[in-house]
């Protein structure tokens, strides 16, 4: 059941509800995981999020290895991305308005065949327009299952959990990517490069229709009509400027996707890419360790998303200068470490500041506004690192998020400092 919010002096954005401290962080987690809806609910999400880990790196090292190019790698890649993030909204808002099976479902077939398809074309030497049609597809019919899974938490835990429940949704989709990059590496070395994309095409699939049937999923109703508008979500000024910053957030991981492969290549093998970047991931996932156990370390809700967004280009630069392969695991590791604490932040604020009935649509814009940012990243670092080395890529992936921070120190005002103060009288 849904309860309704009282902010106490909203013009200023104040909540009168202080963050917990880490143990209560930790012991909500654990309460979470006590029940079994959420632990099959965790499981099936995770299966069906597989072609997000799986997608962009996967494109990188299988149309490396059909075309030799990082430019085209890159161009493909980015198409895909960019076309999930395009689409993803107007699924979201779908679902939203018709429910989950009836979108998700179709969708997630749609976005395999598509997948399966990529491959086809390139095995078959089809022109590189082909496999741009093709990731498009595949990209713009992805289920917005992060839309959905993080619309349905406050249905499913109590509102002192909620921090919590985002909080472990960030380490899923860290543990997604780490584990889905990881097996992209090895399915690309030990088989195939098209083994990857196979692989997420089946698991979307699979787990999509398994996260669909879920019946704590279905019972989430549909908005009422008359919260319903033209720009739906994007009504409020606080989630238009999450989406607005959350591009420079995805794009250092698309800089990432396409330079770390070509640091692999220099040293033996693009397919050590997926290696490489699951480093990244494994520093996401450090970061929301620490991040649990001190959630007031940096500040209110504002002060941690300006530091986080701040610390994003200089956690990154070290990978600059790593000289070797095995010199590498520490900067990446440390490159990755504020990505799950801003996502944490980022979906309590839209939490607080998205219209009622708009919930899957306003968590999908939040992650399609970084999977944009990555497009544009994959799309600037394959010609950088195709005319240059990988290390202009990994340039990029600094710069452009540093000088793309004025929006969000210009507008902090639009962002609320503590979460609101529950009432039990349901909406």
């Amino acid at each position: 059941m849904f309860v309704r919010f009282r902010v106490i002096n909203p013009p200023d954005g104040n909540g009168a509800v202080a963050a917990t401290g880490g143990a209560g962080e930790y012991a909500s987690i654990a309460r979470l995981l006590g029940r079994p809806p959420v632990r099959a609910l965790a499981v099936a999400s995770t299966v069906a999020r597989q072609p997000l880990a799986v997608g962009t790196i996967a494109l990188v090292i299988f149309v490396h290895s059909c075309t030799g190019s990082f430019g085209t790698a890159g161009a493909v890649a980015g198409a895909y991305t960019f076309a999930l993030a395009v689409a993803g909204p107007v699924l979201g808002r779908l679902v939203d308005r018709r429910g989950t099976r009836s979108v998700l479902v179709p969708a997630a077939a749609v976005s395999a065949l598509a997948t399966f398809a990529i491959v086809v074309a390139g095995e078959t030497a089809a022109p590189v327009a082909v496999l741009v049609v093709a990731a498009v597809a595949a990209g713009a019919a992805m289920p917005p299952v992060s839309g959905v899974l993080r619309r349905t938490w406050p249905a499913l835990v109590e509102p002192d959990d909620l921090p919590a429940a985002y909080l472990f949704d960030a380490v899923m989709i860290d543990a997604v990517f780490v584990g889905g990059q990881l097996l992209t590496g090895l399915l690309a070395v030990a088989i195939d490069p098209a083994a990857p994309l196979v692989f997420a095409g089946l698991a979307g699939l699979t787990g999509t229709v398994w996260f669909a049937s879920r019946p704590e999923v279905a019972a989430v109703s549909p908005g009422t009509g008359h919260h319903h508008n033209r720009v739906g979500a994007l009504a409020s000024s606080t989630i238009r400027l999450l989406v607005l910053t959350g591009l420079p957030v995805g794009f250092t991981f698309g800089t990432l996707d396409v330079a770390l492969p070509a640091f692999g290549a220099e040293h033996g093998s693009s397919a050590l890419g997926g290696l490489y970047i699951a480093f990244v991931g494994v520093g996401s996932v450090m970061g929301a360790l620490l991040y649990g156990l001190y959630p007031n370390g940096l500040g209110d809700l504002r002060q941690a998303c300006v530091r986080l967004a701040v610390a994003q280009p200089l956690l990154s630069l070290p990978l600059l200068f790593v000289p070797s392969p095995l010199l590498l695991i520490a900067p990446a590791i440390l490159a990755g470490s504020y990505a799950a604490p801003i996502l944490t932040v980022r979906s309590r604020i839209a939490q607080i500041a998205m219209p009622p009935g708009t919930g899957t649509e306003t968590f999908t814009w939040l992650l399609l506004a970084v999977m944009v940012g990555a497009s544009a990243g994959s799309l600037i670092a394959g010609p950088l690192v195709e005319a240059t080395s990988w290390r202009l890529g990994i340039a990029a992936g600094v710069v452009i998020p540093a000088a793309a921070l004025a929006p969000l120190i210009a507008r902090q005002d639009l962002l609320p400092r503590r979460e609101p103060t529950p009432i039990g009288d349901p909406f």
